[in-house]
């Protein structure tokens, strides 16, 4: 073998050998942000599921004021419609009670 030869054979086993130490380190580097990353999505999903609990209880209780404002605004209707059906009685009862008087005094003004 001439001595180009094994310069070339000693600079490729060098290379290889740098490449190899590149290769593991760049590895060990991916690994430990793999994990990292792992961590991370996991602390989100349990935050994403915490934010959905909390959605989920806020809609029930958003449905349950839904449902409050709509009895609610049934009642005050019904209440309503109550208090003006009873205005109308009494204001027959007084214009009935009203008008025999108004035909007394009109038969005194004839006499």
């Amino acid at each position: 073998m001439s001595i180009e030869e094994q310069i070339r054979t000693i600079a490729k086993d060098e290379i290889e050998q740098q490449l190899s130490e590149v290769e593991k380190r760049f590895r060990s580097v991916m690994k430990r942000e793999n994990n990292e990353i792992k961590d991370e999505v996991v602390a989100i999903n349990t935050q994403l599921e915490q934010l959905n609990a909390q959605l989920t209880d806020f809609m029930s209780r958003l449905e349950k004021l839904e449902e409050d404002l709509s009895n609610r605004f049934g009642l005050v209707v019904k209440l309503r419609k109550y208090t003006l059906d009873q205005l109308m009685s009494e204001y027959k009862r007084l214009t009935g009670s009203m008008r025999p008087e108004k035909e007394e005094s009109d038969e005194n003004a004839e006499i």
